[in-house]
């Protein structure tokens, strides 16, 4: 155990050092920032399709219900890092300035098998992020057309710590829950000058979010005779107000408190969302995987005359290979690869466009045979945007990096398989 807890203490480091770094995106500005899509484990090669991926090692956090499927007696901790580079393009995106990229860490996991029916994790995972700056030029009202300059910049984000737990019923039946706590700040800042670059006002609103989240899934599996086997899942997570306390405090020209001010409110609301996901093995080797995700955003009916909130949708797909080795009539993973695909729409709508994201993404992964250890390397390559109507186009490509670390635990020689 000494081993796990100083794995703990140095990925636990790790987060607080990283999870305040970010690229630049556009289109956080709106809403919450930028939702997370990536679960940064076993899934994230297959394009994170994983709503019915069970793993007898790995903690999938794709769905509540998969933890049921953890080996017995075993407990697993995992973490994930990103690196990021992202290029924008469009009209509005400087010739000189087009670039961003940055390494984060993304996710601290553990899991056991509690019973033999009964597996359980706990994680730190993001949620969103937010993180912007860019300028916009502006008319300053009361006068002839004269123009100014607007700064916008804002960081910041909603992080998720987690703890799920699915039970087996009748061999064939999962269901799980995942209780999580959402808690974070955005930090938004808005600065007015005119064409000497001179400070005429400046806004900045502190907004701290928190509440808690829940989510629910199920998987049925089974085999068709000796060679394939099926699983089928579904998740959903219901409605949920994200509570917000907002500082604003706007200075004039000489740095001087124009107006201060406290608000409570609910800043942010998270609608219902669902999934549903199927996957298809033959010989424990060959694996086919398809998600679908819809979130009903569009329910909150948040209108303005250059963006909405709409629905959005995921369809993602994933393709599996696994080299495996047989000791003592058991067959163990040594090796894998993926392979996956994405297309889908966020949440937002702006001057009329949704915008879409899509790519692929190609992964491999080692099960070490003489440490408790296994390691993934995933990349990814996707376009989110368009450059239609003025707006901003981003490509971008990410090498996501991820550690298993599994060993038996302290059942004081109390054995129930």
């Amino acid at each position: 155990m000494n081993r796990t807890t100083l794995l703990i203490c140095l990925f636990s480091i790790s987060s607080i050092r990283l999870l305040a770094q970010g690229n630049n995106s556009p289109y956080s500005i709106l809403g919450i920032g930028d939702l997370e899509d990536n679960y940064y484990n076993r899934t994230s090669g297959l394009s994170n399709t994983g709503i019915a991926y069970r793993s007898g090692r790995f903690l999938i956090a794709n769905n509540p219900a998969s933890y049921s499927a953890l080996d017995n007696q075993f407990f697993a901790v995992e973490m994930g890092l990103r690196g990021s580079i992202v290029n924008y393009y469009g009209q509005p995106v400087s010739t000189v300035d087009h670039q961003s990229g940055d390494i984060t860490f993304r996710r601290l996991a553990i899991g056991i098998k509690a019973t033999k029916h009964w597996g359980t994790s706990a994680g730190l995972v993001p949620f969103s992020t937010q993180n912007y700056e860019f300028n916009s030029p502006a008319y300053i009202e009361s006068t002839l057309n004269e123009i100014a300059n607007s700064y916008y910049q804002g960081h910041g984000g909603i992080n998720k710590v987690y703890w799920s737990n699915s039970y087996e019923f009748f061999k064939h039946l999962s269901l799980g829950v995942e209780a999580s706590y959402l808690f974070g700040s955005l930090s938004q800042k808005e600065i007015l000058q005119n064409t000497n670059t001179t400070t005429l006002a400046s806004t900045t609103r502190e907004i701290q979010l928190s509440n808690l989240y829940m989510n629910y899934g199920l998987q049925y599996f089974g085999k068709v005779g000796k060679k394939w086997s099926y699983t089928v899942g579904a998740t959903f997570a219901n409605q949920s107000d994200l509570y917000a306390v907002s500082n604003i405090q706007v200075l004039g020209p000489d740095s001087n408190v124009l107006r201060s001010q406290e608000l409570s409110q609910n800043y942010f609301t998270l609608p219902n969302t669902y999934g549903v996901g199927i996957s298809v093995s033959k010989d424990q080797k060959y694996t086919f995987l398809a998600d679908y995700k819809h979130a009903s955003f569009s329910d909150q009916h948040y209108n303005t005359p250059n963006y909405s909130l709409v629905n959005s949708d995921k369809v993602s797909v994933g393709f599996e290979l696994s080299k495996n080795q047989t000791f003592y009539n058991t067959k163990i993973e040594r090796s894998y690869w993926q392979f996956g695909a994405y297309y889908g729409s966020t949440y937002l709508d702006v001057a009329g466009q949704q915008i879409m994201d899509k790519g692929v993404t190609a992964g491999f992964g080692i099960n070490s045979l003489k440490s408790p250890l296994a390691y993934s390397i995933v990349l990814q390559y996707g376009i989110k945007g368009t450059q239609v109507n003025q707006l901003v186009e981003q490509r971008y490509f990410n090498v996501t990096f991820s550690i298993n670390y599994r060993d038996l635990w302290y059942t004081k020689g109390r054995k129930y398989d």
